[in-house]
């Protein structure tokens, strides 16, 4: 089953520009590495917040995902600190462990569907 979180990030006065140029670089980077990332969607939106909604075939990729952008991450977190991070669906006890340091809220699925 899928697994996704939402990211909210809180963008430094000054730095929208920096921020477009590295989120740039992260989405053309996981287009091209990874497969089991489904969806990967930033959305800037008014007084420099960021959302990222990310979606993942299992907790595998979402692991495999965090592995790979970790390095770049603390760069991003410099001009953009998490404000939130909210998961959506069942996730292993090492996915829930590595997002857990990055303070993370989790939600398991009540019900509905998708097409």
């Amino acid at each position: 089953m899928s697994v996704s979180y939402i990211v909210e990030f809180n963008i430094k006065d000054g730095k929208v520009d920096e921020f477009k140029a590295l989120a740039h670089g992260f989405i053309k980077e996981v287009e091209a590495n990874e497969p089991g990332t489904l969806g990967y969607e930033w959305y800037l939106g008014d007084g420099g917040r960021c959302l990222i909604q990310e979606t993942f075939e299992d907790s595998a990729a979402l692991l495999t995902h965090l592995g790979n952008v970790g390095p770049s991450l603390p760069k991003l977190l410099e001009i953009a600190p998490i404000a939130g991070i909210n998961v959506l669906g069942e996730v292993s006890d090492d996915a829930r462990a590595a997002l857990a340091g990055l303070g993370a809220t989790f939600h398991s699925v009540l019900g509905g569907f998708r097409r």
